[in-house]
């Protein structure tokens, strides 16, 4: 497989990913109940100002993955156009990042945010692989260890965070991520059981 993992580089590219977030979330057991099934994009409130990185086998995205920041980026005007395209309107949710609207303990989460102040944060999350592309691995570990590189590296930001699976958190374990200190494991929406975990530079 020629696979090659990257920033999407036009608009066409991340209207591409966002097609691929509603198809396998759409697919998903758990996971369809958290797209519209009104709309061929996946796009919310926090896509405005997240960085957004893909799998590319040639032309055709293959895994989806985002990270939210407290701004705009360089993807925002292109959000803000596919959402017009599409005749999509997002909620509008005071919290800076998605956890902050499910994780039940709001006094953990406020804590955790302010002890970040200083730092280039974000959260992580949104991850979408095509079906055909996850047998037994085959470009996850590839995809989330570029994705982490491309976090540090090339846009500096010093903490990543995010909720994920207890099963996915000990995967995760490989590439640098930690249970965020005093996060509890907690149940969404009938989700399985999650835990809120980072990465730090």
């Amino acid at each position: 497989m020629n696979i090659t993992y990257r920033e999407p580089m036009s608009l066409k590219e991340l209207e591409a990913l966002f097609r691929l977030r509603q198809t396998v979330y759409s697919e998903d057991t758990y996971l369809h109940k958290m797209v519209s099934s009104h709309s061929t994009c996946d796009i919310n409130q926090y896509d405005l100002n997240a960085l957004h990185y893909g799998a590319f086998e040639k032309e055709k995205p293959v895994a989806y993955i985002r990270i939210t920041t407290a701004g705009e980026t360089h993807f925002t005007n292109w959000v803000k156009q596919i959402l017009l395209i599409h005749g999509i309107r997002t909620e509008t949710d005071s919290s800076s990042y998605p956890f902050q609207s499910y994780y039940p303990d709001l006094i953990w989460s406020k804590k955790f945010i302010e002890s970040l102040q200083g730092r280039k944060v974000g959260e992580v999350g949104k991850l979408a692989i095509d079906k055909n592309y996850r047998q037994a691995g085959t470009i996850l570990s590839g995809f989330i260890g570029s994705f982490i590189q491309y976090c540090k590296k090339e846009q500096n930001i010093t903490t990543g965070f995010g909720s994920c699976t207890l099963k996915l958190a000990r995967y995760y374990r490989k590439f640098g991520f930690t249970l965020a200190q005093g996060a509890k494991p907690f149940i969404y929406a009938g989700l399985p059981e999650a835990v809120i975990v980072r990465f730090d530079s």
